[in-house]
């Protein structure tokens, strides 16, 4: 099977993407499709072959009338959605003349009898005019034998009932006003250009939430600026970038000092300061200063054009609450088509005003068309991705919120997650030998090593004349490492490393992380590493705390130093002195159908457990493939509180879905009853209104979630 992600543009509805989604599911060719109305994109898993995109487009328009345009998604842009299309300003000139229209109807013929044949015919010139699109919609389903039922085929018919009405007024010799009618689809035209304009600005503030690409970069080559696009830079080109610009891509300072904004990635709005031979990332802006930048990776490596990319790919899995919208869209107009004629005959029947009967019931059509909840929901959970941006949180489906809202576990990793991952040589302490050789012999042992630890150990030393020596070097993950050093074997680890070689260690009860030495099976002593907590380790238990989230911690660390640390922060549950595959099992002991279970960790040593557990959560994502690549969510600063604002965006979406969908059928169920209990007909306007004027009111109401504030209020109430 073959996943591709294309951009689709062309559908005015998200009812209308919602049954092309559904007609691509039935394609023998494709195992799964999935239309983001909200990001303009389409994800395809094809059986076996894949799809040109002129036999997707074949396929689309055997159930879709509109210009779809498909294409081919790079993954290093998001779209920027128009206010105003071309099909926009066409509708606007419709609208405009069938006001004429109506204008020269009621100033000419008014409401003479004897010229009733003559405004009818004027008006249904008007209806032709402003609704042709409607009519074709929904005889183009019928004739390629699909279902029809959408708010299309709602208004087509309350169109063609007002026109009955108007006809049989005529011959009873009455004026016959075929104005309600008009109205009806002069409203919803206007309203679905409001709707647009609603629809469209939200995507434009989302996105724009999110995409933090430049367009172009000062290539600086002979001592001359050129700009070239990002995409063209190559490694080991040289950019200049100014206070007030963005970083187009990443690289290393090798001349000047400037503070960088990294609140675009991490969502941290305090400036640090890069000096000369400090790394820098794409999409963070130089607040001030003038930096020469070396590029180290190609853009579509680089850190901005892998955050662009996830969160524009993160509609492709459904929420249950678009799963829900989906088929409720589905259920939901046919049995509003049914209500609506059993009214009409059984109203009918009763009363013997068959004319109020049906103009009621065509009211009913009008007011019920299910829009406001089908674009309103989905749109909720694309802002929150957008506010999970914000703060520095990359969520790589709307799915994830789902089971974040059903997070009541949190398992944890300690060095670098809880602590800085910095640790320090605090205490040296050597057996048979002096602490320069046993130092020199960590080194040689640790200099290779990619792992936090090995790089404290070194750091500031200049050890490459001995790296180069080493010889047959392993890292064993969770216990050290060994190497072949001028024909001496040396480990440096913990004491279960010297036990896997049956060589004997000390046995230590000190707070912090020990690592032995030995060299030729003989123990030389060891040095004791402390890595201090995080300012926002704390915060980020109390906050969890007090949404009822457990939190176990699982770590290599002794139980010593595990203690101290759980007990301070007030970690509920711990085990200490792990392997990453014992992790791993004690997640899946930890797991339950019940609720979900949250792993958080670095996004290296941690990346099975991040796979494994229901949500996988990598810390410090800024620049770490292995956290972008693994975790379902990631935080791109070191900042572990940021797992209860993705907890609480989480909340945040559900809710505002919630309101949307409960708001609308109640305005629906009320106005409707409103339409066949009063005595006066209800305005025709009135229903239109409760149909695309509360469509237009849930977008904004979805919008607004990208403006709001992650209040993290209840560590105020710890604290206290």
């Amino acid at each position: 099977m073959k996943k591709k992600v294309y951009t689709i543009l062309g559908f005015d509805c998200a009812n209308c993407a919602a049954k092309t989604e559904a007609h691509l599911n039935n394609n023998e060719s494709i195992t799964y499709a999935r239309i983001d109305f909200a990001s303009n994109r389409l994800y395809v898993t094809y059986t076996n072959e894949e799809l040109s995109i002129d036999e997707l487009l074949a396929i689309i328009k055997e159930v879709e009338t509109d210009e779809i345009v498909i294409k081919e998604a790079t993954g290093l842009e998001i779209k920027k959605t128009s206010l105003f299309d071309k099909k926009m300003w066409i509708n606007l000139g419709r609208i405009i003349a069938t006001i004429v229209i109506i204008l020269v109807g009621e100033l000419v013929f008014k409401d003479d009898p004897n010229l009733a044949i003559g405004k009818i015919i004027l008006y249904t010139c008007g209806i032709g005019l402003i609704s042709y699109e409607i009519f074709y919609k929904v005889f183009n389903r019928i004739f390629h034998k699909q279902n029809p039922v959408d708010e299309y085929l709602l208004i087509l018919i309350s169109i063609i009932g007002a026109f009955v009405l108007a006809i049989i007024d005529v011959k009873n010799g009455e004026p016959g006003d075929l104005k309600e009618g008009i109205m009806v689809v002069l409203l919803f035209q206007i309203g679905k250009i409001f709707e647009s304009i609603a629809t469209n600005k939200s995507k434009q503030a989302v996105m724009s939430a999110v995409n933090v690409r430049v367009e172009y970069a000062n290539k600086l080559k002979g001592g001359e600026l050129t700009p070239i696009r990002p995409e063209d830079l190559l490694v080991g080109d040289f950019i200049l970038v100014k206070a007030g610009e963005i970083i187009p891509i990443d690289g290393k300072v090798i001349d000047g000092n400037a503070y960088i904004d990294k609140s675009s990635l991490t969502g941290e709005y305090i400036p640090e300061l890069a000096n000369e031979g400090d790394e820098v990332y794409g999409g963070c802006l130089v607040k001030e200063g003038t930096i020469t930048i070396k590029v180290t990776k190609e853009y579509k490596d680089s850190t901005v054009a892998k955050i662009i990319n996830l969160i524009s790919s993160s509609g492709e899995r459904k929420t249950k609450a678009d799963q829900f919208i989906t088929k409720f869209a589905r259920l939901y107009t046919p049995i509003v088509c049914l209500v609506s004629f059993l009214y009409i005959l059984i109203a009918g029947f009763v009363t013997k005003s068959w004319n109020e009967s049906v103009y009621r019931g065509l009211e009913i059509l009008v007011i019920s068309c299910p829009c406001a909840i089908v674009i309103s929901v989905p749109l909720a959970y694309f802002s929150a991705l957008g506010l999970a941006s914000k703060h520095g949180i990359v969520i790589k489906g709307t799915n994830y919120f789902d089971e974040l809202n059903k997070m009541k576990k949190l398992i944890t990793d300690k060095t670098g997650t809880l602590t800085h991952g910095s640790f320090e040589v605090r205490e040296i302490v050597s057996v048979n030998c002096s602490e320069d050789e046993l130092l020199d012999t960590l080194y040689a042992a640790e200099c290779l090593s990619n792992h936090p630890i090995g790089k404290a150990i070194c750091h500031g030393k200049n050890l490459k004349k001995i790296a180069a020596e080493q010889t047959d070097f392993i890292e064993f993950p969770g216990l050290g490492n060994i190497t072949n050093y001028k024909g001496s074997t040396i480990l440096a680890g913990s004491s279960k490393l010297l036990d896997k070689y049956k060589i004997a260690s000390s046995f230590v009860e000190k707070a912090g992380t020990i690592i032995h030495v030995a060299k030729d099976n003989n123990y030389l002593g060891y040095v004791v590493l402390s890595d201090e907590l995080k300012e926002d380790a704390q915060p980020m238990v109390d906050l969890l705390h007090s949404e009822g989230v457990e939190i176990v911690l699982l770590t290599g660390d002794n139980e010593e130093n595990t203690q101290e640390i759980c007990t301070k922060l007030g970690i509920d549950r711990w085990h200490s002195n792990l392997l990453p595959e014992d992790k791993t099992k004690i997640l899946e002991s930890e797991m339950s159908d019940k609720f979900a279970v949250a792993y958080i960790g670095d996004g290296i040593n941690d990346a099975p457990s991040i796979i494994r557990s229901d949500i996988g959560i990598a810390m410090g994502g800024i620049g770490s493939d292995a956290a972008v690549e693994n975790a379902d969510i990631v935080i791109m600063n070191d900042d572990p509180a940021k797992v209860y604002d993705a907890l609480k965006i989480s909340r945040m979406a559900r809710k505002t879905s919630l309101f949307n969908i409960i708001f609308s059928l109640l305005v629906k169920i009320t106005v409707s009853i409103l339409a066949v209990t009063l005595k006066e007909e209800l305005p025709m306007v009135v229903a239109v209104i409760s149909d695309t004027g509360l469509t237009v009111a849930m977008v904004l109401h979805s919008l607004l979630l990208l403006f709001r504030k992650v209040k993290r209020t209840k560590l105020k109430q710890a604290l206290k």
